[in-house]
C-alpha cells in the first residue's frame, strides 16, 4: 500500500513525510499540506484519532473504514468481493463445511466475512466464525478452536483466512492436530504475501487484495483534494485482484483423476499460445463435453478459464518481480499479443498490465 502511496507521490512531485508509518510517533508540530491515514477501531489508538481530529481543517483521505464516526473521503478495498470470491473458490472445489478465521477486530476482516458468508449463504453451505486465540503462536496451544468445527465426515473443511498472517495460524493448528492440507483442511489467505504463501510448509493459496492500487487511489483523491475537488459522496471501492492458487487448495481435484491429469497438463502446456481445450481432453480418455462437466463441478471454471486464469497469474508475477518488457512477458506467459494479454487483463482484473509494474 504504502507502494501505490509512493508511486502517486513520485509523479505528483510530493514531498512525503512517513515518520508515523515507520515508527509510531506522531509530530508535535507538522505544517503539512494534506494526510493520508488508517484509522483504527475507535478506543485502539487514541492518539492517531486525536490528531486527525486536531488536523480536519486539512485534506484528508481514510484508507479504512474502522471508525466511522469520523466522517472522511475514503478509499477502501473491495472486502466483501474478496470474501465472495473465497468462499465460491472453496464450494467450487467440493468444500461443503466452510469457515471463516478471524482475530483482530477491524473492518477489513468483518467486511470479508459478511462477503464470505453471504456467498456460501447463497450456495446453502454455512459458513462458521473461527476465532483464533491471540497466543496459539506463542505458546504450545491446544488447536481445539479449531477441530471443534471440523467435519467428522465429508472433508476437506474449507477454510478462509481474514488475512495471510493467520493462515499460519492454521497451519500450525493442523500440525498439532495430524490433520493434513489440503486433503483435511483446505486453506484460503488474503493479501498474497510472497513470504508467507510460498514459504509456508504447504504453499497457501491466496487473494490478491490489490493494496498497491489501494494505496495509488488514495493518494490520487487526496491530490484532487489538494486541487480543490469535493469529496466524492461515496467512498471509492479498489476491486481486488487475482486468486493465486497453491498446493494449500490445488491438490482436491485429484478427487477426479481425469481432472487431476488435466489440470497437470495444463500446468505443463499453459505457456503454449496455441493450446486449446480440445488439446487438453485428448489426454484423458473421456470426451471433451464430459471433461468439461468435471471441470466445472470440481474445479469451478472451465478448462479454457483455467488455462487463462494461469497465463494471468505467470503474467502477473513477471509484471511484479521482473523489469521485462509486456510484450516479452506476454509470449512467456502464453498470450499470443501484448493486446490479447491487456484486453484479458483489463477483463479480468480491471486494469491493463502495466498497472500491476511495481515502483522501482
Amino acid at each position: 500500500m504504502l507502494e501505490g502511496i509512493c508511486q502517486f507521490g513520485a509523479e505528483a512531485n510530493w514531498i512525503l513525510d512517513t515518520v508515523y508509518y515507520h515508527t509510531g510517533l506522531l509530530p508535535q508540530s507538522w505544517d503539512g499540506d494534506g494526510i493520508l491515514s488508517m484509522l483504527h477501531v475507535p478506543g485502539e489508538n487514541v492518539k492517531l484519532t486525536a490528531f486527525i481530529k486536531a488536523h480536519r481543517h486539512l485534506p484528508t483521505v481514510d484508507l479504512s473504514m474502522n471508525d466511522s464516526s469520523i466522517k472522511l473521503p475514503r478509499v477502501l478495498q473491495d472486502n466483501l468481493g474478496i470474501g465472495k470470491a473465497g468462499a465460491e473458490h472453496l464450494a467450487a472445489l467440493g468444500c461443503r463445511h466452510l469457515g471463516f478465521v478471524i482475530h483482530e477486530p477491524n473492518h477489513f476482516h468483518r467486511e470479508r466475512f459478511d462477503g464470505f458468508r453471504e456467498a456460501a449463504e447463497a450456495l446453502e453451505l454455512d459458513a462458521k466464525i473461527l476465532e483464533a486465540p491471540s497466543n496459539f503462536v506463542t505458546r504450545n496451544s491446544s488447536p481445539d478452536w479449531l477441530l471443534r468445527h471440523l467435519p467428522t465426515e465429508d472433508r476437506p473443511f474449507g477454510v478462509m483466512a481474514a488475512a495471510d498472517y493467520l493462515t499460519q495460524w492454521v497451519t500450525k493448528a493442523c500440525a498439532r492436530a495430524d490433520l493434513s492440507i489440503p486433503e483435511d483442511v483446505a486453506l484460503l489467505g488474503v493479501d498474497n504475501c510472497r513470504e508467507i504463501c510460498e514459504l509456508a510448509p504447504v504453499a497457501v493459496s491466496s487473494i490478491d487484495n490489490n493494496a498497491f492500487h489501494h494505496g495509488y487511489r488514495g493518494a490520487e483523491l487526496l491530490n484532487k483534494l489538494l486541487s480543490g475537488c469535493s469529496p466524492p459522496d461515496e467512498p471509492i471501492r479498489v476491486k481486488c485482484g487475482a486468486l493465486h492458487v497453491r498446493q494449500s487448495t490445488s491438490l482436491l481435484a485429484t478427487r477426479h483423476s481425469h481432472v487431476a491429469t488435466a489440470l497437470r497438463y495444463i500446468a505443463e502446456h499453459f505457456t503454449d499460445p496455441i493450446l486449446t481445450p480440445e488439446q487438453v481432453s485428448a489426454q484423458v480418455p473421456m470426451s471433451a463435453r464430459r471433461l468439461h462437466d468435471a471441470f466445472v463441478k470440481h474445479i469451478g471454471r472451465s478448462i479454457y478459464q483455467e488455462i487463462l486464469d494461469r497465463r494471468i497469474q505467470c503474467a502477473l508475477k513477471e509484471i511484479k518481480r521482473s523489469d521485462r518488457k509486456i510484450w516479452d512477458i506476454s509470449e512467456r506467459s502464453g498470450f499470443g499479443s501484448p493486446e490479447m494479454m491487456s484486453r484479458l487483463f483489463r477483463r479480468k482484473l480491471g486494469q491493463p498490465p502495466s498497472a500491476f509494474r511495481n515502483p522501482k
